[in-house]
């Protein structure tokens, strides 16, 4: 099986323009999107688009593609523009394979591998998913980050990869996306990651005129995906999907307690409008 979980330690650094730093120790699982079947056959504790202790539902990926505000469809296609009725009744892997060819990055998806959270007990928040789409001769040629806020809305970033045989790989693109009302929807975000193996790497700055504003990296280790291992984690992480949420909220509290300069949604989206719109 290729698909396993990662013990994780997510720090959080916020530098400017007040310090405020923490760090939790999470898990998430990274599933081969081929593998989703068969998993659910043999983790009696894993369910694939239905209920169970933890399970995985496509309805919660590619969300930006059927979302009802007009607002946030706007924002959605700043990065990846598409056409919604091709993504109707697919699974995620197909939706995948959808959306890179209508982005024209010049490969056939073969293997696709999923870092997410999944559904505990039915309920489900992932600030962040990780796509890593690799060709038919195994060469990784694209990372994809789904980014949820608390709102309901989703935005998709991609990173072509350019050197496949790279250790080390990078991007930077332009925020335009509101994730937290604590910091400027304008930012650019820098993403520096491995491919996954045995240990895992993922790192995003949120930077603001060439200064790191936000530093988040994610880091950790590999367990086989079993129904012990699931067991496990979830004993050691209990909830992880509404703790995550909870967190979000007080870590919220501590920067307004900071008096961090709030920036409405309202506001913010239509400033982001804006400047999709001033690209044109």
């Amino acid at each position: 099986m290729n698909s396993c979980i990662y013990t994780l330690k997510l720090i959080h650094e916020r530098k400017a323009p007040r310090r405020n730093f923490f760090k939790y120790a999470i898990y998430m699982a990274y599933i081969d999107l081929d593998e989703l079947e068969s998993i659910s056959k043999k983790i009696f504790l894993f369910g694939y688009n239905k209920w169970n202790a933890l399970s995985f539902f496509d309805k919660d990926h590619f969300k930006f593609v059927f979302q009802k505000s007009k607002n946030a469809e706007i924002i959605a296609r700043e990065t990846v523009n598409f056409e919604a009725d091709k993504y109707i009744n697919k699974n995620t892997k197909e939706r995948l394979k959808v959306l890179i060819e209508e982005l024209q990055l010049g490969f056939k998806l073969d293997k696709a591998y999923l870092l997410t959270n999944l559904r505990n007990f039915g309920y489900i928040f992932t600030p962040v998913s990780f796509y890593y789409c690799f060709d038919a001769a195994g060469k990784f040629r694209a990372m994809f980050s789904e980014v949820n806020n608390t709102f309901g809305d989703q935005k998709m970033y991609y990173c072509k990869i350019d050197n496949p045989e790279a250790e080390l790989f990078s991007d930077t693109q332009k925020k335009n996306y509101y994730i937290s009302p604590f910091i400027n929807y304008d930012n650019n975000l820098h993403w520096q990651f491995k491919i996954p193996g045995p240990k895992i790497m993922m790192a995003i700055d949120s930077i603001k005129d060439d200064n790191v504003e936000l530093h988040t990296v994610l880091t950790g280790n590999r367990r086989e995906l079993s129904n012990f291992s699931l067991v496990w984690a979830m004993l050691r992480y209990p909830m992880v999907t509404l703790t995550a949420i909870a967190l979000i909220h007080y870590q919220a509290l501590k920067l307004f307690i900071k008096k961090i300069k709030f920036y409405r949604k309202d506001e913010a989206d239509n400033e982001i409008i804006k400047a999709i719109s001033n690209k044109k």
